[in-house]
Parts: structure tokens; C-alpha cells; sequence
């Protein structure tokens, strides 16, 4: 050994062999949890988030179509409103883009535990504003950074509780939630409340007309979700439509009066490419007719029945459903609508 090693090499070796070993140990015991303990994976939250953005992303388009709805009825002028793709984000890079001043609310979501962000931009609460007092939208920049006015602060409140009916109406097949305002603040640095190093599942809407356009973010952090992760994923949930009587009644005389192609097949039998290239005039095939004929809507062999002649027509009588669809037809309407049933053969 040299005078400058402070280890022979069979003391490292040594060493190197008992870091393994207890490396080894601590797999063994994290691979082995307690009765009643689940396992959590603290670096498997991009897997969950990402797994619920499609219901995340169906929540966001239900909530700008009841957005804009509410929008005309605010302001009376026709609004588009166009949804983003949900991202990932950091909080720190979620503010870090945001102008200065922006609508920065701090809203609770019932029953989910935690705070969420809604943000409105500077340019989209100048188009509420200017919109609602029959101006084309456009803003009007200061030379420098200023507080909301008392108006602009009232349709901000307006704003909120307009995002809060819609967010509660696109939640509701999935979720019953109730929502409320907590804080606001003009500058995003100065809200505390959310963990910095927590993802942010961030869904954005444009708002605009003509050529104006502003734009509202609802940061959601995942752990608010998490509690609700499986009744998202496994959810069957969906609208039901109020029936209109009406509507049906049209619906019903437009299908009765759509047309649909209906075949009665009596025999067939196969034959060769050769066979059929020989046939001459007269030469007779021999073809076995069975008792009941097959009736086909659309290429689906729906009814059997016995065929023969009624008041000089070929015609078939409607005996037996031979699929779901027929035994629907036959639920559907009375059993004289369909017997019997008489066709030019």
C-alpha cells in the first residue's frame, strides 16, 4: 500500500460488498409492506395525471360550452371560446408566463380538499368590460402597471360566479362539487397557498371576437383529484337529455318515412366459374325450393315465412323473427303491421 491510500483494496472490496448487501435489505423490506399499508409510488404522478386527461379534457369542453352560453347572456354579444389541451405545469411556470396584473382567484372546490387557481388575464377582462358597454373589446394600455377599477373588479366577481355555475354543470355527471371564492390577488407571486413543486393539471380557454381575444386558466393540483382518481376512470357517467315528446314524435315519422331495401330470397345454390360459362339456352338446373322463404332489410335476414299468392301478388307471410332486430321490430309495432306481408316477387 502506497503512502497516500488510506484503504487497501481488500477493505474497499469489503466495504463495496456490505453497501450491496444492505442496498439489497432495504429492497427486500420496501417490497414487503405491512397488512393494510398500500405501497405509494412518490415518482409515478405523471402516470396518474396523464391517465386522467380524457376525462379532464371532456369536463373542460362541456365547461366552455356552458361558458359561452353564459357569456351571451352576460354581455349580449356572441363570444367564441376555444379550449386548449390540458398540460402539466409547475406552478412557478404557470405564473412566471402570466402578465402583470391578471385576475389571480384562489377558489375552494366542495368536496374536493384543497385550493385551485382560476386566472383571468389582463386582455380578457378588458373584452368583458368593453363588450358589456357596446365597445368592439379592445384594451386600453396604461403606461404603467395599475390596480383593477372598482367596475372592472365588479365584472371580475360577475366573471367568477359565471365560471363557478359552469364548472358545476360540466362536473356534474361525474362529480357533485359546489364551488366558492376564497382570495384574489393582482399579482400571482403573491399567492402562497399552493405547493410550488406540485403538478398542475392547467386547462385554457380563449375568449375572444374579431380579432380580440383573452384568455382564462383553471389550474387544478393533482392531489385535490387524487381522491376522486378511480370514480373518474371508472365513471359511466352521462348527460341525460330531458326527452322532448315532440322531438320524438318527428324522430319516430322520419325514420317510418325513411326507405330501406328488402330482398325475399326463395332458393340459391352455387355453381362453378366452368359450370357457368357452359350453360346454353334450355339446359335446366336443378334447384331445391324449401317451404319458407327468408325476408332481408338491408342485407340482414330479419323474417322467415311460407310464400305464395295474395290478390294476384307474390307475396310472403310473416311467420318468425330470425334475429334481435326482428324480435324489436316485432316489440316495436303490432304483429298485423307485419302479417301478412305481400310483395312483387
Amino acid at each position: 500500500m502506497s503512502s497516500d491510500e488510506v484503504l487497501t483494496q481488500d477493505e474497499r472490496d469489503a466495504l463495496m460488498a456490505s453497501v450491496s448487501n444492505g442496498a439489497d435489505d432495504a429492497d427486500d423490506a420496501a417490497s414487503a409492506p405491512e397488512d393494510g399499508i398500500i405501497p405509494y409510488d412518490l415518482t409515478g404522478q405523471d402516470y396518474a395525471v396523464n391517465s386522467l386527461l380524457p376525462v379532464l379534457e371532456t369536463i373542460h369542453e362541456r365547461f366552455a360550452h356552458r361558458l359561452r352560453i353564459g357569456l351571451f347572456e352576460m354581455v349580449r354579444q356572441e363570444l367564441t371560446v376555444n379550449v386548449g389541451a390540458i398540460e402539466k405545469r409547475s406552478y412557478t411556470d404557470l405564473t412566471t408566463s402570466l402578465s402583470v396584473p391578471c385576475s389571480v382567484n384562489l377558489i375552494g372546490i366542495s368536496p374536493l380538499s384543497g385550493p385551485a387557481l382560476l386566472i383571468f388575464d389582463l386582455d380578457l377582462i378588458f373584452l368583458i368590460v368593453d363588450t358589456f358597454f357596446g365597445g368592439s373589446g379592445r384594451s386600453y394600455p396604461s403606461a404603467s402597471i395599475r390596480d383593477f377599477t372598482t367596475t372592472e373588479n365588479r365584472f371580475i366577481q360577475r366573471l367568477l360566479q359565471l365560471c363557478f355555475r359552469s364548472l358545476e354543470e360540466a362536473w356534474s355527471p361525474f362529480a357533485a362539487l359546489k364551488c366558492s371564492h376564497i382570495s384574489s390577488e393582482n399579482k400571482p407571486q403573491f399567492v402562497t397557498s399552493l405547493n410550488p413543486n406540485e403538478p398542475l393539471t392547467v386547462s385554457s380557454a380563449t375568449i375572444g371576437r374579431d380579432a380580440i381575444a383573452g384568455a382564462l386558466h383553471l389550474a387544478l393540483p393533482y392531489s385535490i383529484l387524487e381522491p376522486i382518481r378511480e370514480t373518474l376512470l371508472n365513471s359511466s357517467c352521462k348527460e341525460h337529455p330531458n326527452p322532448s315528446r315532440q322531438s320524438s314524435e318527428r324522430l319516430r315519422e322520419g325514420i317510418q318515412d325513411s326507405q330501406i331495401e328488402v330482398r325475399c330470397a326463395l332458393a340459391g345454390f352455387e355453381l362453378s366459374l366452368s359450370d357457368l360459362l357452359a350453360l346454353r339456352v334450355g339446359d335446366v338446373i336443378p334447384v331445391n325450393i324449401p317451404p319458407t322463404a327468408v325476408l332481408q332489410i338491408e342485407n340482414v335476414p330479419v323474417y322467415s315465412g311460407s310464400y305464395g299468392v295474395a290478390q294476384g301478388w307474390s307475396a310472403l307471410k310473416i311467420e318468425q323473427p330470425l334475429s334481435a332486430a326482428g324480435e324489436w321490430l316485432t316489440q316495436a309495432a303490432p304483429a298485423q303491421d307485419f302479417a301478412p306481408f305481400a310483395a312483387k316477387l
